[in-house]
């Protein structure tokens, strides 16, 4: 069964009740080998952004940098252990590519270890507005009760980043650059110059279809474009496969999202309603908000309003 954890979470994540909701067995990420010292830490591969999150670090002479801290606590430890199978450097930065739980809800792990946080100071989210006991509750449904324990919110930075900033740490140089709001209000990257090793969090997803509804589409084909330009070798997605050829995925993610913004202003431009303008995509499924259907879906939705705003004349075409 599963526990409404709206006042006494905390109790139930420190042990001080008895633990009788869902295990969820997840495996270990998978670690690949980027560059020298550099490693993605993979989660699942085929399920888009249903999958387990895809995070990463970069072992320097002074310590390790990690990239995003996965979904739980106990995620963010089969994390740490797979670091350790590399290196028994200390844990030095942790950077958040944004705030949605699935990737930022290990953090307090990191912060235990002495890390500091380099994020987005915007930490807004559509999933967060019913506040964090909510927030909380919804995400014990998704990775289990016993995953959540020790959990503390952990994703306030300690060196906001809401432009570009370069980290040098041990020889290496990472920079880290917010590209505007498009997957996310917090969106940011993480770019290894001298490797060309971009980690885009959820900016790409294997499947194409990123989610725009806590940012903009137009915000999202900038980031894509700036991506472009810096002619990534190898590029890390939130979620799912590693690329054979970025500019691939890249293209195809504009293409979804391009196509998208069209077909909705064609709608407006008909005189069409929300609804008969998304009448030719397939329903939501109603218990996984982020599958594909889903997702276009609500991407769908979020790209009419915006084109209703451009069309009326409330915003300007971008």
């Amino acid at each position: 069964m599963f526990y409404p954890l709206i006042l006494s979470w905390a109790s139930l994540l420190a042990g001080a009740l008895p633990l009788t909701g869902p295990e969820i067995d997840t495996p270990p990420p998978t670690l690949r080998r980027l560059a020298v010292g550099v490693y993605a830490a993979l989660g699942d591969t085929g399920r888009g952004s249903e999958g387990r999150p895809n995070a990463g670090f970069v072992v320097t002479d002074s310590g390790v940098v990690v990239i995003d801290a996965m979904a739980s606590p106990r995620q963010a430890e089969d994390l740490v252990r797979a670091i350790r199978s590399v290196t028994p450097r200390p844990i030095k930065w942790l950077v958040l590519t944004h705030h949605h739980p699935d990737h930022h809800f290990g953090a307090i792990v990191f912060r235990r270890l002495g890390a500091q946080v380099i994020a987005h100071p915007d930490r807004r989210v559509l999933a967060s507005e019913g506040g964090e006991d909510a927030l909380i509750a919804n995400w014990v449904r998704v990775v289990g009760l016993d995953a959540m324990r020790g959990f503390e919110f952990a994703d306030v930075p300690d060196r906001p980043v809401t432009g570009r900033d370069t980290l040098r740490l041990g020889g290496r140089t990472l920079i880290i650059i917010h590209p505007g709001a498009a997957h996310s209000a917090g969106d940011l990257m993480v770019w290894l110059p001298r490797e060309r090793i971009l980690f885009a969090g959820d900016l790409l997803i294997e499947d194409g279809v990123t989610m725009v509804v806590d940012g903009s589409s137009a915000g999202l084909l900038k980031a894509l474009d700036l991506i472009d330009s810096l002619r990534p070798r190898g590029a890390v997605p939130g979620h799912g496969a590693l690329p054979a050829r970025p500019a691939a995925l890249v293209a195809r993610s504009r293409g979804y999202i391009t196509s998208l913004r069209s077909a909705m202003r064609s709608a407006l431009e008909q005189g069409l309603p929300m609804g008969r303008a998304m009448a030719s995509l397939p329903p939501a499924d109603e218990t996984r908000p982020v599958s594909l259907n889903s997702r276009r879906r609500r991407n769908a939705v979020r790209v009419y309003l915006e084109e209703e705003r451009v069309y009326m004349g409330l915003d300007s075409v971008k």
